[in-house]
């Protein structure tokens, strides 16, 4: 399973691209998050989270900008600062810098080489928008860039890498015979060793997505390899290594594969690509994960979450959210799993929400750079001035701090003590009340109980008469008309009809009166049931289904009444996947926690606009089943990115039906 979990990793992240509540573990990672270096000895790796963005652009470049006189200096620097940024993965810089150069662009009517700095600019605002996940936007800017080019008859390397980016929404939209025509194009056609190598490069990946093809990927990588033979590919030679790594992962040759994620994270952390080093430290924990140190995997993935906050990585966010459910479930911590579900989700609606505010962010980011422009020169000025009383500062609180802990700590052991006292006789007090509760609540239960197993016994034998009706009387009566027009010699095409509607009606009516009576509900466990039908689903279509259930033993034990309606839920979310959603996977999940069942089934299919598509017949009857339950149900679609349901279900006195 950790292994299938790996793959499933490697096919979504080849791009480079909670614990009591759910509160608890957003506390959890704010602690690492905040926390200016954290280190985990593992054979001389260190582990980092960042507390902060770190720096990654050069102080003269901001001089340089500052004192450039002409636009078409400060256009030249705008886009290499925007480079620099986009190679270390800052995504809001990439995008306040081409916005910058659009409108420095726009407010200059004599501009030599208009037109590159132009395709610069688009170049730059799609880079950013693929970086942080927003395709449909990524695309746009990227057409618009080609777009002019080829009005204008225009051929330069910056249109390569106008149609590389084109290439690359194509490849996270699964669009992958447009991806592999433009890769194919720019390797053969392009005079430029970079773009020839991130061509062959993304060749790779895309073996690797579509075909599932490892040799064919690694034969890629070397291409690749052998044509970034300038130092300024460094980052394209580690992403190579960090993808043959993963390959090795699938392979289960963990040695090599942590061997490359070794040398991807120290080479990363030194060169100051810190998204390339989270993927790699995510890398890292799988590996750990699959080879059953759960532990270590935790505290990695904790550390790679850390990071995927503080850069604002939504989507890394989820695969690392994934990465340690399946540690939690590994272990048998199904009240984490459940939470970390919980989590997901939530990450899942903040992309939705990053999506329609991002307008707004971009202003407050433009402006604070704006601010920190201005100041950087003079925050350098008194920097050293300052650093002497900092330090003088420092070592005062510290003398008064430790003299405080000195004095406040035998309080605290008093307090502590009489605290504890209060427990314990607030808890006997408690435990009486609850006790004399639970002697009421259990004589209405039991009460409650005998009504409903006679209402339920009731409706059983009448839907058993109901069927046994159909069956003996109804279905006898077919069948002994289709007996007789059987024996008709040489039917016409009438008769023929007839009995083809004949033995359609015998078969409706036989379906009618068997599902009357759920006989495989009683006969079989549930998950196996579940099992069987998603199985068949499989043999009949190209669908990937992945499928899994905790903690089992209660799901099984759920009530019949519920089992009959969750396994027609189901069937029903299945074939509106079929019919509509063109999807490659389906993700299903059942947990059980704290009196609650919840349902997430998630499909990767072509989604849709909440807002303009109305609920159809199957939406319709998946809510009033819902109802019937007193459930809730919640929808999560959006164009090109899939839909997700979440399904949450009160289930009362499930302990003592198991």
């Amino acid at each position: 399973m950790l292994v299938k979990s790996a793959n499933h990793i490697l096919r979504h992240r080849s791009l480079g691209k909670p614990i009591s509540k759910a509160v608890k573990t957003t506390g959890l990672f704010l602690v690492l998050l905040f926390s200016c270096i954290h280190v985990f000895s593992q054979e001389d790796i260190r582990i980092t989270a960042f507390g902060h963005i770190p720096k990654t652009i050069p102080d003269s470049l901001y001089t340089s900008l500052k004192k450039a006189k002409t636009s078409n200096q400060r256009l030249r620097i705008l886009y290499e600062i925007g480079e620099q940024h986009a190679k270390h993965g800052n995504a809001d810089s990439v995008n306040f810098y081409s916005n910058k150069m659009s409108a420095l662009i726009k407010g200059s009517n004599n501009l030599k080489d208009s037109l590159l700095h132009v395709l610069r600019s688009k170049k730059l605002a799609g880079d950013g928008k693929l970086i942080i996940g927003f395709n449909d936007e990524a695309l746009k800017d990227y057409l618009d860039g080609i777009t002019i080019s080829d009005s204008l008859s225009v051929s330069s390397t910056e249109v390569f890498w106008l149609e590389l980016g084109l290439g690359k929404v194509y490849l996270r939209k699964r669009e992958y015979s447009s991806a592999k025509s433009i890769f194919e194009k720019c390797a053969q056609e392009t005079d430029n060793d970079e773009v020839r190598a991130n061509a062959y490069y993304l060749l790779g990946v895309l073996a690797t997505l579509e075909y599932e093809d490892y040799d064919l990927s690694l034969s890629y990588y070397e291409k690749a390899r052998s044509a970034a033979n300038n130092p300024s590919m460094d980052k394209l030679i580690l992403q190579i290594e960090l993808n043959e790594g993963s390959i090795f992962l699938v392979r289960k040759k963990y040695d090599k594969a942590l061997v490359h994620f070794e040398h991807v994270m120290k080479a990363s952390i030194e060169k100051q690509y810190y998204g390339l080093y989270t993927n790699a430290v995510l890398y890292y924990g799988d590996a750990y994960s699959a080879l059953g140190e759960f532990k270590t995997a935790q505290m990695v993935l904790s550390m790679a979450y850390a990071n995927a906050i503080n850069w604002n990585r939504l989507e890394l966010q989820k695969s690392i959210i994934q990465g340690l459910r399946n540690v939690y479930v590994a272990q048998g911590d199904y009240e984490n799993a459940y939470n970390l579900m919980t989590r997901y989700n939530a990450v899942s609606e903040e992309i939705l929400e990053n999506q329609n505010i991002k307008t707004i962010k971009d202003l407050e980011y433009k402006y604070n750079t704006l601010q920190k422009e201005k100041e950087i020169v003079e925050l350098k000025k008194t920097q050293l001035a300052k650093q002497n009383e900092i330090e003088r500062q420092k070592t005062i609180k510290k003398a008064v701090l430790y003299g405080f802990l000195v004095l406040l700590i035998p309080i605290i052991t008093l307090l502590y003590v009489y605290y504890q006292k209060l427990q314990t006789q607030s808890l006997l007090a408690v435990k009486q009340q609850e006790l004399n509760n639970r002697k009421i609540t259990s004589l209405l239960n039991e009460q409650e109980l005998k009504i409903a197993r006679t209402a339920l016994s009731a409706q059983q034998e009448e839907r058993s008469r109901i069927a046994q009706q159909l069956h003996d009387s109804i279905g006898g009566n077919l069948a002994g008309i289709k007996l007789q027009l059987s024996n008709v010699e040489k039917p016409n095409d009438t008769q023929k009809g007839i009995m083809k509607q004949v033995n359609e009606t015998y078969e409706l009516v036989r379906e009618i009166s068997h599902n009357l009576i759920p006989k495989k509900f009683n006969e079989n466990a549930f998950t196996i049931l579940l099992n069987d039908y998603l199985d068949k689903i499989k043999n009949g279509s190209d669908l990937s289904i992945a499928f899994s259930a905790h903690p089992e033993e209660k799901i099984n034990g759920l009530p019949e009444t519920i089992k009959v309606e969750l396994y027609q839920i189901i069937q029903e979310l299945t074939t509106n996947t079929l019919k509509h959603a063109n999807a490659t996977s389906i993700e299903l999940h059942l947990s059980f926690y704290n009196n609650t069942l919840q349902l997430l089934f998630e499909d990767d299919g072509t989604g849709f606009d909440m807002k303009k598509t109305h609920d159809g017949i199957g939406i319709t009857n998946i809510n009033t089943r819902i109802k019937q339950l007193h459930g809730n149900l919640v929808l999560d679609s959006t164009p090109g990115r899939g839909t997700a349901f979440t399904i949450t279900i009160p289930i009362k006195d499930i302990d003592e039906k198991i």
